[in-house]
């Protein structure tokens, strides 16, 4: 009985970091090169087991513990591609990012939305972050002249050539970790620059399906109210038996 209250509450605990998951998700629906994260759900061994013990005192030691979230896995799929004709908007078809840098560090992105400040750089809409070529040092650009990116990420101002977008690429994306604001950090992995297509005037929309979505956290609520709906019916029970245990003989 009290086992079956411990796989139910594993099983609610489960179920709510699986609807954080996707609510993060459906909050970034309308969010610039946003990438959709799937929560990876995996059964819990039994604690004997993860006590290092493979040798069962009772039936009860070889049960298993549930199921839980042991990690929260980023969809590298690409996102739509939406035109915009801004000359200051860039979209990366294929795999890699765009390096960016706030003067401490360098970070990365899917996002190519960017303004030019009144020193050159391309800033990302929170001002702080410009971007980067794939040594970290900020992209300038002309302040004047009509402003052209080739598909390779060279820039031309007025059809000469002015520098250079560059793209860069992970042997394994699942080095890269979320730290907000639609940016990414490498874990460890040093990023080698790749011959990627940039698209001028278009921009990466977010992966996140809001139907797909949905469905998920209609299925991730129910079961989280069916193992809460399981717990009361085995506190109910316990305290049955509780007071059938009080009752005189």
């Amino acid at each position: 009985m009290i086992n079956g209250l411990y796989l139910s509450a594993s099983g609610a605990l489960m179920e709510s970091a699986r609807h954080s998951v996707i609510a993060n998700n459906l909050a970034n629906v309308n969010t610039t090169g946003f990438r959709k994260d799937l929560a990876v759900v995996e059964a819990r061994n039994a604690e004997a087991v993860e006590d290092g013990l493979f040798a069962y005192a009772t039936p009860m030691d070889a049960m298993g513990g549930g199921a839980l979230v042991s990690e929260t896995y980023t969809n590298t799929m690409q996102g739509p591609i939406h035109v915009t004709n801004n000359p200051f908007d860039f979209a990366i078809e294929g795999k890699g990012f765009f390096p960016v840098t706030d003067g401490a560090g360098v970070s990365y992105t899917r996002a190519g939305t960017f303004v030019r400040d009144k020193e050159g750089r391309l800033a990302m809409p929170d001002g702080i972050h410009f971007l980067a070529s794939a040594s970290g040092n900020p992209v300038t650009v002309p302040l004047e002249g009509e402003l052209s990116v080739a598909g390779d990420g060279t820039i031309a101002a007025d059809g000469s050539a002015v520098g250079k977008i560059d793209v860069v690429a992970f042997a394994n994306e699942r080095a890269l970790r979320k730290i907000g604001a639609n940016l990414y950090a490498s874990t460890g992995e040093t990023p080698a620059v790749y011959a990627g297509r940039i698209e001028q005037g278009a921009l990466e929309m977010s992966s996140v399906s809001p139907a797909e979505e949905l469905s998920k956290m209609i299925l991730a609520s129910r079961g989280y109210e069916m193992n809460m709906q399981f717990i009361r019916m085995q506190d109910q029970t316990l305290a049955d038996l509780v007071t059938l245990a009080r009752m005189p003989m």
